[in-house]
């Protein structure tokens, strides 16, 4: 499946989420529901999903993301009013470090559901120089 495939069936889920249990609830409560429903749609959903953080080859420590979809699409459930810059960033950082491409942001505690697609931000390309 496609990245573009597969996270327009994410974000069909997020939306049946979010339609079904309304804005407002605590944070576990849409990730679970975001499991259950991403596995019954035949998506393998891994649910705090380790991410290691590691510096010039050291692991500094270890820290829990939201889920990973199929191994490809990385989702952050955002509990914030707003979704900020910092939040790109940090999907980025997360999406580096993984080595994925493609996040979503999903924010569900407003009247409408807010979903966000964040680029892994390409390695530069290096020339030869002659």
């Amino acid at each position: 499946m496609l990245h573009k495939d597969l996270t327009q069936v994410v974000i069909n889920a997020a939306k049946t989420v979010h339609a079904e249990l309304g804005p407002g609830l605590p944070h576990n409560f849409y990730r679970e529901a975001m499991e259950l429903e991403l596995r019954e749609q035949g998506l393998a959903a891994e649910v705090d999903k380790p991410v290691k953080v590691q510096y010039k080859g050291h692991t500094l420590g270890e820290m829990a993301i939201d889920f990973c979809v199929n191994d490809a699409i990385l989702c952050v459930l955002v509990d914030d009013e707003e979704i900020s810059p910092d939040e790109y960033g940090r999907m980025r950082t997360l999406l580096k470090t993984l080595e994925l491409d493609v996040g979503l942001l999903l924010k569900f505690n407003g009247g409408r559901l807010d979903v966000r697609r964040v680029e892994a931000v390409p390695a530069k390309k290096t020339e030869a120089t002659a």
